[in-house]
């Protein structure tokens, strides 16, 4: 009982990362951006391709117009002859699996890399082919008309804008059971997946999202997430989804969001989460006891969201 409690407590450290940046259209291959964003991360991190024990990626084979969008990008993420999962949802959430797989001792040190290219096709008319073939499908319901009855929702119409600029892009992060002096560790992770069918959930509110975070909280130790938090980095595709974001996440309305300038500045499908926990840990870096939240979110309105908690060292 003791060894697995243990290896429960495992600290995992964000060893270092990089992402390209977000532009329209990025005339390479999705190999080619995923790999300047691997060698970034390795560089990043002072990690060597040998030292690496296992790969995480998250894609999505709609939005890639392809089977098991994993293959194409096995090369690149040296995960040939090596253990590789793929996780079709937020980038976040293969980082989180990431964190168990380190936390539970299979592996020491992990890669995970998010990618996607939002020029290859129109990305909300995609979204379309997600939801029920049968009630929303002929309406032509997307995540974009969801999102618009979701702020409609909110009655708030005063605040919602523009919606974050989809590109292409892609974001790697190594982490690991080795814990340098400084770093940046996970503490804390949670992650949920409400009902898929929009008439199921209320969409006034991302109670998802609060689950998610609830169990990160009670894993990192966070009793009053109003005051706990340096910074927070959300994935909000819109201006509404802000507001649903605090709510949900219970923390000080006064509490920095998204500094680094949050997906407005320009986000990939599949990679935000991803680059949320880069940014995170980034903003505590050096400052030994503060906390960060990274918020990843997927589907229609929110319905798949995961958190980590970040603790400078």
């Amino acid at each position: 009982m003791a060894d697995a409690v243990g290896r429960q407590r495992r600290e995992v450290a964000v060893l270092g990362g990089a992402e390209i940046v977000i532009v329209p259209e990025d005339s390479r291959s999705i190999p080619e951006m995923v790999l300047e964003a691997v060698e970034g991360a390795l560089h990043d991190a002072a990690v060597q391709w040998v030292s690496v024990d296992a790969i995480v990626t998250a894609s999505v084979d709609l939005f890639d117009g392809m089977t098991a969008s994993s293959i194409a990008v096995t090369e690149v993420v040296g995960a040939v002859m090596k253990p590789e999962t793929r996780i079709a949802a937020d980038g976040l959430a293969a980082a989180i699996h990431a964190v168990h797989q380190i936390a539970a001792r299979a592996y020491s040190t992990v890669l995970v890399v998010a990618h996607g290219k939002a020029s290859m096709a129109p990305h909300w008319d995609l979204t379309e082919w997600a939801m029920d073939p049968v009630y929303l499908q002929p309406l032509g319901v997307d995540f974009l008309t969801i999102a618009g009855l979701q702020a409609n929702l909110m009655a708030e119409s005063n605040r919602v804008g523009r919606n974050a600029p989809l590109g292409d892009g892609a974001c790697a992060v190594v982490l690991s059971g080795s814990v340098p002096s400084g770093a940046a560790v996970i503490t804390g992770t949670g992650h949920d997946l409400d009902a898929h069918y929009p008439g199921d959930r209320d969409l006034s509110t991302w109670s998802g999202l609060q689950r998610a975070a609830g169990r990160a909280y009670k894993k990192a130790g966070v009793s009053d997430p109003a005051t706990a938090f340096a910074v927070a980095e959300p994935s909000c595709m819109f201006p509404h989804e802000e507001d649903l974001f605090v709510e949900a996440t219970a923390i000080e309305q006064t509490t920095p969001l998204s500094p680094s300038g949050g997906l407005m500045e320009g986000t990939a499908p599949i990679v935000s989460g991803l680059t949320r926990l880069l940014a995170a840990a980034r903003a505590i870096q050096g400052h030994p006891g503060r906390r960060a939240l990274a918020h990843g979110a997927w589907g229609p309105a929110g319905q798949g969201h995961a958190v980590a908690i970040v603790e400078a060292t």
